[in-house]
């Protein structure tokens, strides 16, 4: 049955991606938050889904600028944290599942917004990794934290890396989802579903990306993202 809910998601999807395509990040961080609201049951599957694709193609566009080493590094640090975030999300309830995604989406959006850059060390870029997979597998919000220790890189390193750290990331939250039963088939259907959505999304980026100013969009992907976060908090205390 037609319902303009799944046409509202589907522009969550096509703009999150065009931000996605133009600065490394923002699906999961402008889509999250808003489905968590309005189709709490999609969340995270269906972003992480659709990262692999989008940062898969944004990747092989931008190989030659991937950072290798912070991407093995951040990988294998990811493990443990997809692990804590896989039990956050089979452990809480729906409202401690709401009032937990708008209180991370906060979080990450703050890291997002430091003017300060950690320095590159093992240490650090391992640290970014954990808490990358443990916001990535529990809301699908991981690229904050690896945008923080890319601070400095230019843009296509940027786009690069994080979509390197994307790909072996979200295929390990999904595994580790996957294992622990927290995947369902209308997550995958709505994935299935959704996928043109994407691709015309990353299609329009590789024209927009040259018009866009990065600053201005990663401005207003965070004014959205805590918008949408703190009525998810509201919601989750209202619902008690």
């Amino acid at each position: 049955m037609f319902s303009w809910l799944y046409v509202f998601i589907g522009l969550l999807i096509l703009v999150g991606t065009i931000c996605q395509g133009t600065i490394g990040f923002g699906l999961g961080t402008i889509a999250t938050p808003i489905l968590a609201l309005i189709k709490p049951e999609l969340v995270p599957t269906l972003i992480l889904l659709l990262a692999f694709v989008i940062s898969t193609t944004t990747m092989l566009k931008s190989r030659s600028a991937v950072s290798w080493d912070i991407v093995a590094i951040s990988s294998i640090a990811r493990i443990p944290g997809s692990l804590a975030g896989a039990w956050a999300i089979a452990s809480l309830s729906h409202r401690g599942l709401s009032l937990f995604i708008g209180c991370a989406v906060i979080f990450a959006m703050t890291l997002s917004s430091l003017g300060w850059s950690p320095k590159r060390t093992t240490t650090n870029i391992a640290v970014a990794g954990a808490t990358s997979g443990f916001l990535g597998t529990s809301t699908s919000i991981g690229g904050p934290p690896m945008a923080l220790v890319l601070k400095g890189y230019d843009p296509t390193r940027v786009r690069g890396t994080l979509s390197g750290t994307f790909i072996i990331g979200s295929t390990i939250s999904l595994a580790i989802l996957a294992l622990s039963g927290q995947i369902t088939s209308l997550q995958l259907t709505a994935a299935a579903a959704y996928l043109p959505v994407a691709i015309v999304g990353l299609i329009a980026a590789s024209y927009l990306n040259r018009f866009i100013n990065a600053k201005v969009l990663n401005r207003i992907v965070l004014v959205v993202a805590i918008s949408a976060a703190v009525a998810l908090i509201v919601e989750g205390l209202v619902a008690a």
